[in-house]
């Protein structure tokens, strides 16, 4: 008896030591994180201080937004980036967990989301990522950039949930091999396309909203379109290369160019409102008859092309 304590006892030190080798640092396990809206001032909006604890999109009342939430050691962040890649090592998602915003605001800030992450705003918060920035000389510069950015691999997965994207030259730039579903997402005012998507990535499109791709009113860049301002190509959702991907109750209106081009790639498309696009509303998708594209087989060189 005695000797097979000795031995249970030896067994689960043995099972614990173990156990430590696996043991993933905070800095990289799968955890949620919280990102706090801000001021949305004239000048400085993301570093603005707060008039008083709990205002000014300061979700646990410390009197700190933007980067200096960042770092202040808690798992709420003041920037997406914070919450991803920049923020404290200890308590961001480092691409793996859950980015959720959780009180409304701007973010001026370009982001690359790469790893098995989910990016969302909480129900009835207003997470506007935005280009343009009023007073911000930052502005600028961002006009000529996408807006958020998927590169995964594929055995990676990457969700956006409620969240707008404005005035970048791609709202949304999905890449390489990348898995990605977009789920309730805006794209507004993009110069040259509210959803692209490249390479072999694979992407579901479900309940969004992308409006007037190529189209944009800016004293600093200039308007799009003009003579001096052409998109390239202003279209509302385009899948090149060799992306596949589904698209399901989406709206795209508006658009300089195509409404929805998947070329000569497999793409299918149910329940789809696609409305005055200037260069055609749907080319190379296949279009479901039956609300649903379970089954179907949306074959290159599709019927329902419309170029």
């Amino acid at each position: 008896m005695l000797r097979s304590r000795t031995v249970r006892r030896g067994l689960v030190t043995t099972l614990a030591s173990m156990a430590a080798l696996f043991v993933v640092p905070a800095a990289f396990a799968n955890h949620p994180v919280l990102v706090e809206g801000n001021c949305n001032n004239a000048t400085d909006p993301m570093f603005s201080p707060v008039p008083a604890p709990g205002t000014c999109g300061d979700y646990d009342g410390d009197g700190r937004i933007g980067t200096a939430e960042d770092n202040d050691g808690d798992r709420v962040f003041g920037t997406i980036n914070g919450a991803n890649t920049t923020g404290s090592a200890a308590t961001r998602a480092n691409n793996n967990g859950t980015i959720t915003i959780v009180t409304s605001g701007l973010f001026a800030e370009q982001v690359t989301l790469s790893g098995n992450v989910t990016l969302e705003a909480a129900a009835g918060v207003e997470a506007n990522l935005d280009a343009v920035r009023q007073g911000d000389p930052g502005s600028t510069a961002r006009q000529g950039q996408p807006g958020i950015i998927v590169n995964a691999p594929a055995n990676r997965q990457v969700v956006v949930r409620n969240i707008q994207s404005r005035n970048w030259t791609s709202g949304f730039q999905i890449n390489g091999d990348s898995r990605v579903a977009l789920e309730g997402v805006r794209a507004e005012h993009n110069t040259n396309y509210g959803i692209e998507i490249t390479g072999n990535a694979k992407v579901a499109i479900s309940d969004s909203e992308v409006y007037a791709t190529g189209r944009r009113v800016n004293p600093m860049t200039g308007d799009f379109p003009s003579a001096a301002n052409r998109p390239d190509p202003g279209t509302g959702i385009e899948f090149d290369d060799r992306s596949t991907g589904t698209v399901f109750f989406t709206r795209v209106t508006g658009s300089v160019g195509a409404g929805i081009d998947a070329g000569r790639n497999r793409v299918c498309l149910a329940l789809v409102n696609v409305f005055d696009n200037e260069d055609g509303n749907v080319k190379g998708a296949k279009v479901s008859n039956n609300g649903s594209c379970v089954g179907s087989a949306p074959g290159k060189g599709s019927d329902d092309r419309d170029d």
